[in-house]
């Protein structure tokens, strides 16, 4: 029987506040010998890496992996490479572990833990308590100190019971069939034409509603909230939905700019903006395609200069469009059908590599 103790995250790790770069000040050069610029919610601002002073540069050992979380409370993750940080306010904090024999499997169990402290909290949280809070870790019944190879042990085991239920997945669904047909390399290989609209040309746009942690009851409508995890759901309540499903959430106050698609009715938070599509009925593929534009538009908000519905309306983005200058909505859901294809390619890869390395190990303990 695993026995638990509690433990302070400050017993468990050094807290460091990451001092940013200001984008007024910091000319920002792409170059892929340089560092991503991580953002205010542990994701990478940009997808290309950067070059900045190397002052700004926050140097981190891949093998000795960081926890790193900012002022929405929602968003933590762990880091594994060198970095800079946007932003030159105190918002940003590093976890250093204060052990020395700890490797990345031992980091993903304790980011899971944090993420269900974290997922408990809510934006108003100071997370200047953050130290302070209590999680519970495995101890060996000898020593009484962190288990870390039943940590280990643990991830180990996850990852094949996730491997194995991957490879169910993709047979039953179809999905292991990832060979690209003509139509795909055609509408990979097509270059689209562009146009700038407005947001409010193509989305009707409305505020999400206030609704307090203490007025939620239990219930299972999807609550759509500020945080940039499990597509902005914080929340299952007993109120009836407010929003019709196949329609995109916006974030534009705490984890601003975090972007998703919904599939199911839901209430959102006065937190949130959303957007129906005005002409078009919308689907998982067309969304996904949208939701990377819209991100990619709301990069220059943030907390101070929040993304709200008049600013919002009035928003560019550059969307496909066909040879009468229509908005392409057919070629966004085919894009992103043959681009599945390829990152499904990449996963079976990935899960046969698992399987086979496995069966490895397996045969190697038999001998």
């Amino acid at each position: 029987m695993i026995e638990f103790k509690e433990f302070k995250i400050a017993d468990l790790f050094t807290k460091k506040t990451v001092k940013g770069f200001s984008k007024v000040k910091e000319k920002v050069v792409y170059t892929k010998d340089g560092y991503h610029v991580f953002g205010q919610n542990i994701k990478y601002q940009f997808p290309q890496k950067v070059l900045l002073d190397s002052k700004f540069l926050f140097e981190v050992n891949p093998n000795k992996p960081i926890i790193g979380y900012a002022s929405s409370t929602g968003s933590v993750g762990m880091i594994s490479e060198s970095f800079y940080r946007s932003g030159n306010n105190g918002a940003f904090q590093a976890l250093i572990p204060k052990f020395d024999n700890y490797n990345y499997r031992h980091m993903l169990y304790l980011l899971a833990c944090l993420r269900k402290l974290f997922s408990s909290k809510n934006y108003t949280t100071n997370i200047n308590n953050v130290p302070e809070w209590i999680v519970k870790l495995p101890i060996t019944s000898t020593t009484g100190k962190i288990d870390f190879q039943y940590m280990e042990d643990r991830v180990k085991a996850l990852e094949q019971d996730r491997v194995k239920a991957l490879d169910n997945y993709l047979t039953v669904t179809g999905l292991d069939n990832y060979e690209l047909t003509d139509s795909d390399r055609k509408v990979l290989s097509y270059k689209p034409k562009f146009s700038e609209f407005k947001i409010e040309d193509i989305f009707k746009i409305h505020k999400g509603k206030r609704l307090t942690k203490a007025n939620q009851i239990e219930g299972n409508t999807l609550f759509v909230g500020s945080t940039a995890l499990n597509h902005g759901e914080t929340a299952r309540i007993g109120q009836n939905p407010i929003f019709k499903a196949n329609t995109i959430t916006v974030c534009y106050n705490g984890s601003v700019g975090e972007t998703f698609y919904q599939d199911e009715p839901y209430w959102a938070s006065d937190d949130i903006n959303v957007l129906t599509l005005k002409d078009f009925k919308l689907n998982a593929e067309i969304a996904e395609y949208l939701c990377a534009v819209l991100k990619k538009a709301g990069k220059k908000y943030g907390y101070t200069y929040k993304w709200n519905v008049s600013r919002m309306k009035k928003s560019i983005i550059s969307l496909p469009v066909t040879t009468n200058k229509v908005v392409d909505f057919k070629y966004m859901e085919n894009y992103i059908k043959a681009v599945q294809k390829l990152t499904i390619k990449n996963v079976v890869k990935y899960k046969d590599e698992v399987i086979n390395k496995t069966k490895e190990v397996i045969n190697i303990k038999k001998l």
